[in-house]
């Protein structure tokens, strides 16, 4: 699994996220919904997805649950927007890349999430990611040059190659800087336990 991180905005957010959810907490009745009937179902489906290595219902449940979340943003009162247009403009180009993929015979190709703010977070086997990252360069032209961490190229990004049947007019190419750069990372190993020699505290506690 890798991720590909669209940085739409690093500025200070108008709604800091603790300021958020204490008035989503006191204002939304589609938050208390979503805490008693919605997360616990998702939380037991996802994580026997992720145990099966089932991307595809990894994928569905992903983008739902960012949707709810942000559904529920709106459902505050007064309404928090976090996502602005290049945000979603980026929905609609993974959902017609999904959709013009499962119309082809093949599965679901990516996932987005956005937390509490505008930037993306697109999920997919590393198969995928280097048509994602052409496709997201072509929509949201970068001006500086993509950090290729993985080598996907040996060239810069820009041959774009899509499912059959993909509409382009899904979204209108941005200007150059409305994703202000991409990240290309993966998911790690998960926790460890380091040796004595790795640690940053001795056994009384002061720093080794």
């Amino acid at each position: 699994m890798h991720a590909l991180i669209c940085v739409v905005s690093d500025s200070k957010k108008g709604t800091s996220s603790t300021a958020g959810m204490q008035r989503t907490v006191e204002t939304s009745p589609l938050l208390q919904h979503r805490i008693k009937a919605v997360v616990p179902a998702r939380m037991e489906a996802i994580i026997e997805a992720i145990k099966a290595k089932d991307f595809d219902t990894f994928a569905k449940i992903t983008m739902q649950d960012s949707n709810q979340f942000h559904a529920v943003a709106l459902d505050t009162d007064p309404p928090i927007f976090y996502m602005n247009d290049t945000s979603r403009a980026i929905i609609a180009v993974i959902i017609e890349y999904n959709r013009a993929s499962l119309a082809s015979g093949h599965g679901i190709r990516a996932a987005y999430t956005f937390d509490a703010g505008p930037n993306a977070v697109i999920y997919a086997p590393e198969g995928n990611m280097r048509e994602i990252v052409n496709l997201i360069h072509y929509y949201f032209p970068q001006s500086a040059p993509f950090d290729d961490p993985f080598k996907l190229f040996s060239e810069a990004p820009g041959t774009l190659k899509l499912p059959e049947g993909f509409n382009l007019a899904v979204a209108k190419k941005a200007e150059v800087g409305s994703v202000s750069r991409l990240i290309h990372t993966k998911v790690g190993d998960g926790p460890r336990v380091l040796g004595d020699s790795e640690a940053l505290l001795d056994a009384s506690g002061l720093p080794a």
